[in-house]
């Protein structure tokens, strides 16, 4: 069993109590930027996911084109933990969120294996990251724009269906994943057009 670690501040006591206790989690609405005229110039605020999202970037130095990330699928953990999927047209990351504010990047680095341009019509999607417990997971990934809907597919069949958005999902599943063995879960997505495209979440 591997537990992602955060390079944020973040209490590991804290994040397992709110596993736990069993803390009623819902997906969260992500609201969007709004654009505001002052004195005759368009400005832009950022606000909701946006604005975490744009602060999720200044707070992990490193990551490439920071003007370029747009949030994603978010999941709540709790009220003090959650996690926003975060993207732009070539990568993808999830940033922690503590008590409702932005934190970092989880791990710090982004991927340069999972990414959009190795997504391919007979594997529309992709792991991203997992935050692992022993009896439960929070696991991440990456779609194609035609892909609809997904759903984490457990050793025993059973099915954890997943927020989607803009190219990004996230699902909690009452199971936990090995991160040493790429059967532990697989992905079941439903294209646009009704086609349904399984495999394994881990290559």
């Amino acid at each position: 069993m591997t537990t992602k670690k955060l390079t944020v501040t973040l209490s590991v006591a804290a994040a397992a109590v709110a596993i736990v206790a069993g803390s009623a989690v819902a997906f969260a609405a992500i609201p969007n930027s709004t654009t505001v005229n002052v004195a005759g110039a368009e400005d832009t605020h950022a606000s909701g996911d946006a604005l975490i999202a744009k602060e999720c970037v200044k707070n992990t130095p490193g990551l490439p084109d920071p003007a370029s990330w747009r949030a994603g699928a978010r999941y709540d953990l709790s009220a003090q933990l959650g996690f926003l999927v975060i993207r732009n047209n070539k990568n993808a990351a999830v940033c922690v969120i503590e008590n409702g504010r932005a934190g970092g990047v989880m791990g710090g680095d982004v991927s340069t294996t999972h990414t959009y341009a190795n997504l391919t019509s007979g594997r529309p999607f992709d792991y991203l990251s997992a935050w692992n417990e022993e009896k439960v997971s929070v696991l991440f990934g990456i779609a194609s724009d035609n892909v609809a809907k997904v759903s984490l597919v457990g050793p025993d069949g059973t099915q954890a269906p997943a927020s989607v958005k803009d190219g990004t999902f996230v699902a909690r599943t009452p199971w936990g994943e090995d991160s040493n063995q790429s059967t532990t879960n697989s992905v079941r997505a439903t294209l646009d057009n009704g086609q349904v495209v399984t495999g394994p979440f881990r290559r």
